[in-house]
């Protein structure tokens, strides 16, 4: 099992805006800016755990646990953070950091997710819990 901890805002990744220059146009994510310091910062963490874990990924079917810890607002609508940005876009910034960084070897071994989102607290200040393991279910 590899086990992480990320502090910071987790940013979502999937949506799209088109991009136009020098005649051409192109796909780029629509919160570039931020997400690429965060699944950097993923990416690095992880690849520490990684090597912690004695440096070989995994090639087989595996089950994530992840949660979120998203800031609380002032006046938050609910009691769980059931708002934008949506989980399943957060996952995707981990996902594709655990990849880059070896853990997994493509984001296609994933064959079981439980994933959660909180507000942050005391003890649990914003950023994701990650653990990575073999999925060993018969079928």
């Amino acid at each position: 099992m590899i086990t992480f901890r990320v502090d910071g805002v987790p940013v979502p990744q999937g949506s799209k805006t088109v991009a136009q220059g020098g005649g051409k146009a192109w796909l780029r994510d629509a919160n570039g800016a931020k997400l690429k310091p965060w699944r950097a910062l993923v990416q690095s963490v992880a690849e520490a755990a990684l090597l912690e874990a004695g440096g070989v990924g995994f090639d087989c079917p595996v089950e994530l646990h992840v949660t979120f810890f998203m800031p609380r607002p002032k006046k938050p609508k609910f009691h769980l953070p059931a708002t934008k940005p949506d989980i399943d876009k957060l996952l995707r910034a981990v996902m594709d950091a655990l990849t880059k960084s070896g853990v997994i070897r493509d984001d296609s071994r994933v064959t079981a997710v439980s994933m959660y989102e909180s507000f942050t607290d005391d003890l649990n200040p914003a950023g994701v819990d990650v653990s990575v393991f073999e999925d060993r279910r018969e079928r």
